[in-house]
């Protein structure tokens, strides 16, 4: 079985939201429950299962959906570190990008030459 290991952001949503669901419907607390576990079972047996439609547009990551959640990872051939999850309805987070030098300094009122 392949080792799955949660980012810091990862770990602190399944905590606030299993806290969350707790003290409003437990219901859907168990249901969150079933789908992480179901989640981290998937991954450890089909590491390679997620697809990069849902994603967050880095390299290499792979976005599982299970029920009503998005679990953003990255599998290195050896073990899958799942960077971020969240609920279907919550904006895809856009990767902090960093401009070059000379991007930063681009002209702002360049005309298109097509």
């Amino acid at each position: 079985m392949t080792p799955v290991r949660l980012s810091k952001d990862a770990a602190n949503y399944v905590r606030q939201e299993a806290d969350y669901l707790r003290r409003r419907n437990t219901a859907a607390a168990r249901n969150f429950a079933l789908a992480m576990k179901k989640a981290r079972e998937t991954l450890q047996n089909f590491p390679q299962s997620g697809n990069r439609m849902h994603g967050l547009g880095i390299a290499g990551s792979l976005t599982l959906v299970v029920g009503d959640y998005l679990l953003d990872y990255v599998y290195d051939g050896f073990r899958v570190d799942v960077i971020l999850i969240r609920h279907g309805r919550m904006l895809t987070p856009a990767p902090e990008i960093e401009l070059e030098e000379d991007q930063e300094r681009a002209p702002a009122d360049t005309k298109s030459s097509v």
